[in-house]
């Protein structure tokens, strides 16, 4: 693993990411770091099991779900996320935004790999990210929790499918212009007042829709578990492939949260589970679909000059 990160980091994007990557490979060669995790209470999170996480994507092993093996619901159809109103807090680990008011006004997901509706109950923030593209960890990962809707928060910590939890990748960038910056300033803007232990601020309204990225349609998704105690194997993963941006005087903020030099879980083995994503290429479509779309557009092109010769030919008489 550490041999690919290496690799990695000839090609890193910035000087920025570079110098993280490198802080995440002293933390992993660190023996206290597993030791550290191994004291967390769970069975799951001492033992391990058979679909734990964070993981890492190798994009080359990835399943293109044409036969709907696992994504078999569609599209995934976000609701309500324009407007929610959270209360924010540094609860010394993490900071966290969870959702306020009923329940039934929760922004909610469906759709995907996702047979039931969930809600939304809170998101939070892990530096370096958890889970690992082809063994590239980005500085940062955002974590959106969704609870099955027809559940309550501990009845769903027991259901294979309780949990949804949809991942977002961060990269640091020196300076960013104003484009890169709209995804992560509105929620940003909070975050120096939450840098104590125990800090709160109620009544935020946040447009979420801004935190999921360029891209809703291209993700990465597997059964997996929670990547804190007590490491539930009630996880369905839904990871985008694309970043958002934060700067680096945004990302050094996160340096100063809780008494943690690091937040995040070490990689678990994949096993025999498999990671898919919904076909999104035209060039991934099977070949005889595009090959029968293909001639359907050069008969439809045929036609139209054949029709176009035939009434220049009756104007002429």
């Amino acid at each position: 693993m550490q041999a690919r990160l290496f690799l990695r980091l000839l090609t890193s994007p910035s000087a920025s990411t570079r110098a993280y990557i490198i802080a995440v490979l002293l933390l992993l060669t660190l023996s206290v770091f597993p030791q550290y995790q191994l004291q967390w209470p769970g069975i799951r999170c001492k033992e391990g099991g058979e679909r734990q996480s964070p993981i890492d994507i190798s994009t080359s092993h990835v399943v293109k779900d044409f036969n709907e093996l696992f994504i078999k619901y569609g599209p995934l159809k976000f609701s309500g996320y324009q407007k929610v109103l959270v209360t924010g807090l540094n609860n010394g680990h993490t900071i966290q935004f969870s959702t306020e008011g009923d329940e039934s006004i929760h922004p909610t997901l469906t759709g995907g790999p996702l047979k039931h509706v969930y809600r939304l109950e809170q998101l939070h923030f892990h530096w370096v990210s958890e889970h690992s593209l082809n063994g590239f960890k980005y500085p940062m990962e955002i974590h959106l929790v969704h609870v099955r809707s027809d559940l309550t928060v501990m009845k769903a910590l027991g259901k294979k499918d309780g949990l949804a939890i949809v991942a977002v990748f961060c990269h640091v960038e020196a300076e960013l212009d104003d484009y890169l910056q709209e995804a992560s300033e509105e929620i940003m803007q909070y975050i120096p007042r939450l840098l104590v232990s125990g800090q709160r601020i109620s009544g935020i309204l946040l447009d979420l829709t801004k935190l999921l990225g360029p891209n809703m349609k291209t993700y990465y998704t597997y059964a997996g578990s929670l990547t804190s105690p007590e490491c539930n194997e009630a996880v369905i993963w839904i990871i985008f492939d694309r970043p958002i941006f934060l700067s680096d005087e945004q990302y050094r903020l996160f340096s100063k949260v809780g008494s943690e030099r690091y937040n995040f879980r070490s990689l678990q083995k994949l096993s025999e589970r498999s990671v898919y994503t919904p076909p999104r290429h035209e060039a991934e479509v099977p070949q005889f679909v595009s090959f029968v779309g293909t001639l359907a557009k050069v008969f439809i092109h045929f036609f139209k000059n054949v029709t176009s010769f035939l009434q220049k030919g009756l104007r002429s008489r």
